[in-house]
């Protein structure tokens, strides 16, 4: 997507594009295309990476059968695929209760704490 706008913007070897020209036209139409797709992936880290309880609750929910397909066919046509609306709706309620047991039955997450560490970064 990138390479084709970046031709199209050298019009045939004539011209060196802006780095500004660039992003406004390849950056609009790659948001477009795949900014559902990033939109669904921050909600994911959000909900199931926050806590032990989340992540293994997210651990149970890859077990079904439906997640994987789902899963595979976003990646393989990259775009978040809604297959079957009963599913995702059975989907949504196995993943309430996948937390709601995961929370109940984890461990809290351990204070981490490392400032000797964090000081070497920056």
């Amino acid at each position: 997507m990138a390479a084709e706008e970046i031709v199209k913007l050298m019009k045939g070897g004539s011209r060196l594009p802006s780095q500004a020209e660039v992003e406004e036209t390849y950056l609009k139409k790659y948001d477009k295309a795949y900014g559902p797709t990033y939109a669904v992936l921050d909600v994911l880290q959000k909900v199931f990476y926050s806590s032990n309880g989340a992540r293994e609750a997210f651990v149970e929910l890859c077990d079904s059968k439906y997640v994987q397909q789902v899963t595979f066919d976003s990646y393989l046509y990259k775009r978040v695929q809604g297959n079957n609306p009963l599913d995702d709706l059975k989907l949504l309620g196995d993943t309430i209760g996948c937390l709601i047991k995961g929370y109940s039955g984890a461990k809290p997450d351990a204070v981490f704490s490392n400032p000797v560490e964090s000081q070497k970064r920056i």
